[in-house]
């Protein structure tokens, strides 16, 4: 005859829909103790960020067995869109992966696929990393150009920390007029910032970026020599020092003819990032027909 201490036990536990092991526990779902869920191996990141004239959009990233050394790698896939519209390239491999502290710069070269993408067009590629034991995937975000040159950061999961250096748009167009008479002038139809150059696939310095302004100009005059030259152009900054074009980025060299408009130029400058505040450019430092280009 059973207890009748053991018969009120057993109508507990009916109750609470759980019934006694002889090896412990509370049902046959439980982990045994101590056991740690297996780490993750594969992940999703859909980001993109831009560097060096190219839009980079990653995808999956896995650990995978390393090419040699019986170690562990991390591959990530992406596709490279190259923005330059004349010039054929390939993405940067200066790039590392951290976790915490934790850094992981050793390239798997065997691994490692970055194609060189012609322009205007995209590529499938692959990044890849020899990680150790102590690398966890979705903790991981990816650091992508040299440490001298704004740096690309993606993180494999959430937006914090996401420093995708996206070409913002700016909402200024208007004219620059050379001298008083207005009779030649520049004409900007479209600005932007951005970090990086798009032509020769090159990148602005730590703690800089490009204010890029494109414009046609005008000769409405009798006289045959109305160029426009990067050296006649400079940009107030709203600190109110001023600087000329960047070499590597501007290309304002156009001839407008006598009562004629020339199209495809580009005035370039190096701004402090991030840019913010009104800046004015003119041209042959014309204060009075200078355009201002607010940022905000």
């Amino acid at each position: 005859m059973r207890k009748p201490w053991l018969l009120a036990m057993s109508a507990l536990l009916a109750l609470t829909g759980c019934t006694p092991r002889s090896g412990g526990g509370t049902g046959p779902g439980d982990a045994p103790a101590g056991t740690a869920p297996a780490a993750t191996t594969e992940i999703q990141i859909n980001k993109s960020y831009w560097h060096a004239g190219f839009k980079v959009t990653l995808g999956a990233a896995r650990v995978v067995d390393a090419s040699a050394g019986g170690g562990k790698a991390v591959t990530i896939e992406g596709v490279f869109q190259n923005l330059s519209p004349e010039h054929a390239e390939s993405p940067t491999e200066s790039a590392l992966l951290v976790v915490g502290g934790r850094t992981y710069a050793e390239i798997d070269n065997p691994l490692l696929d970055l194609p060189e993408v012609p322009a205007q067009r995209s590529q499938p590629g692959v990044y890849a990393f020899v990680v150790d034991e102590h690398f966890v995937l979705p903790e991981a975000e990816m650091v992508i150009g040299k440490a001298a040159d704004r740096q690309a950061t993606v993180p494999f999961t959430g937006p914090d920390g996401l420093v995708a250096l996206e070409p913002r748009p700016v909402p200024v167009t208007g004219k620059v007029l050379r001298n008083a008479s207005g009779a030649v002038f520049m004409t900007v139809s479209a600005t932007e910032v951005r970090a990086d150059e798009p032509l020769l696939h090159g990148q602005a310095p730590s703690g800089q970026e490009f204010l890029r302004l494109t414009f046609s100009a005008t000769n409405n005059t009798d006289a045959g020599f109305a160029w426009v030259f990067d050296r006649d152009l400079h940009l107030r900054l709203p600190d109110g020092t001023a600087v000329g074009t960047a070499d590597n980025c501007s290309r304002a060299q156009i001839y407008p003819p006598p009562h004629a408009t020339a199209q495809g130029g580009l005035a370039c400058f190096l701004v402090p990032a991030p840019a913010n505040g009104t800046y004015l450019l003119s041209w042959d430092r014309y204060a009075k027909g200078a355009l201002r280009v607010p940022v905000s």
